[in-house]
């Protein structure tokens, strides 16, 4: 019987551009096509049909929806006065969602003790509704119920940000809220 020879097989090692481009490839197929679903709750499209103040309002079906991570500045509800720029943000929300479409993303804690719907809410074009309020001044950051991590530092960053530029209520007539 006579030996078998097996030709010696050279394994060349990768290159540093060859391990890059493993890793663009392999980051790239975990990408996802849709917009980032925060909370991972239930995600539907509906039509506003009105604005109560700066972090709530209301669809044509009824169901009231408050916006999660922000706290806007409250209108007048029966003998509370409102405060200090709620007129401006809840106007700045109505020019910004009334009569649009809007995509609701439900919280982990669906609803709030006044039956209102939590969520996180998109424009048509992908933008998180919440952090725009915060870009622009027109909410304040509301993390003492905690944010996801993904969105935390750009919570914080799109408030300080306005605070810096003093945009809405960090402008100098509001400073003091």
């Amino acid at each position: 019987m006579g030996l078998i020879r097996i030709p010696s097989v050279r394994i060349r090692q990768p290159t540093p551009l060859m391990v890059t481009v493993f890793v663009c490839l392999a980051l790239l197929s975990f990408r996802q096509q849709k917009p980032l679903s925060v909370e991972g709750g239930r995600r539907y499209s509906v039509r506003v049909r009105r604005v109560f103040d700066g972090d709530t309002f209301e669809t044509v079906t009824g169901q009231r929806v408050r916006l999660l991570g922000i706290d806007a500045p409250e209108v007048a509800h029966g003998p509370k006065p409102a405060e200090p720029y709620s007129q401006e943000s809840t106007e700045w929300l109505q020019q910004l969602i009334d009569g649009s479409i809007v995509t609701i993303e439900e919280g982990v804690v669906a609803t709030d003790r006044y039956g209102r719907t939590l969520a996180w809410v998109y424009l048509t074009d992908g933008r998180l509704i919440s952090e725009l309020a915060l870009a622009t001044g027109n909410a304040r950051l509301l993390s003492r119920f905690g944010l996801p991590l993904e969105l935390e530092k750009r919570f914080r960053q799109a408030q300080a940000s306005a605070r810096q530029q003093c945009l809405g209520m960090w402008g100098p007539s509001h400073a003091s809220l």
